[in-house]
């Protein structure tokens, strides 16, 4: 078994990441509410992939059709384009430089990579 956690703030591309991965491999896509601990207890092996994307283009991102239809409470886009500013201005959503120290760790700035080819950067890099 495998489970790979993509990581990253608001609008960086995780779900559209994770929708593109299920096309080019055998996984299938979970929701975030499970647990490491429910597949650790099973000897999963662990896979996380950190997103980072500058401002920019997450603000325009969060806009997108994709994250619209998927995510309801996105869809108010005055409320969470003023949500997405006042958690970078409060909180800190990326590891800082070799900070995760995990062996099955990959950090991409998909800032101007598609999907398509960030699954591909995954899927070489953990062999799946």
């Amino acid at each position: 078994m495998k489970f790979i956690i993509i990581t990253g703030p608001q609008a960086v591309g995780k779900m559209t990441v994770g929708q593109e991965l299920v096309k080019i491999t055998n996984l299938k896509l979970l929701h975030n509410h499970m647990t490491i601990e429910i597949f650790k207890e099973n000897n999963a092996q662990i896979y996380i992939v950190e997103l980072e994307a500058n401002l920019e283009e997450r603000l325009k991102r969060n806009k997108m059709e994709n994250r619209l239809s998927n995510k309801p409470s996105k869809r108010n886009l005055e409320w969470s384009e003023k949500d997405l500013l006042k958690s970078v201005e409060k909180y800190r959503f990326n590891s800082k430089e070799n900070e995760i120290k995990e062996k099955n760790y990959l950090r991409i700035d998909n800032t101007n990579i598609s999907a398509e080819i960030v699954d591909k950067m995954i899927k070489e890099k953990f062999k799946l």
